[in-house]
């Protein structure tokens, strides 16, 4: 299980790195950094990633969800906290959601991990994945060795397993590979 100083750690890691060179938010208007009409966009938080949000900021608020009701996978306990950003947030304290975004894991049958789009449903279009613009390597690599941690929790493993079968079935096969640690 991921503790408060794994967390830390993660988000010192994915800091700095950007997915582009520029900001990519000149590509979209910022679409997914800004709240939509009804202000039901948001990211969920890793479990203890919660750790890191305290309730006394004013730039979001938390929704507190249990995992049955939000389809998440069965060793993932109540509750399950949802962010939602009522301005832009201060850039080092984005969730991690956020810093990976628009890249998605994926797990091989064979545990092996790859990087690709982000494929769930999204209330708008990210160009850097609708229009395949090349990621920054860097960036790329850095979110792979954030991940390589993450799944060492047992919980969010299985959630990207579930995440990796339902892709899998969309895609008929195994989705564009953007990065890969094959074994």
């Amino acid at each position: 299980m991921l503790q408060y100083v794994d967390y830390q750690r993660l988000y010192r890691l994915t800091n700095l790195v950007t997915p582009l060179e520029d900001d990519c938010g000149l590509l979209c208007g910022s679409v997914c950094c800004r709240p939509d009409r009804q202000n039901s966009l948001g990211v969920y938080l890793f479990p203890g990633e919660e750790s890191l949000f305290p309730d006394n900021q004013d730039w979001f608020t938390r929704e507190v969800h249990d995992p049955v009701d939000y389809d998440f996978p069965e060793n993932w306990l109540s509750p399950v906290h949802f962010i939602k950003c009522s301005r832009p947030c201060p850039r080092e304290r984005r969730p991690l959601a956020c810093r990976f975004f628009p890249l998605a894991p994926h797990l091989l049958s064979d545990g092996s991990l790859i990087l690709t789009h982000e494929t769930a449903p999204l209330p708008y279009i990210c160009p850097l994945a609708a229009q395949n613009i090349n990621l920054r390597l860097d960036f790329i690599e850095t979110m792979a060795l954030a991940w390589k941690t993450l799944l060492k929790d047992p919980r969010i493993r299985s959630l990207v397993e579930e995440d990796s079968r339902e892709r899998e079935i969309s895609f008929n096969n195994i989705p564009p590979i953007l990065w890969a640690d094959i074994r």
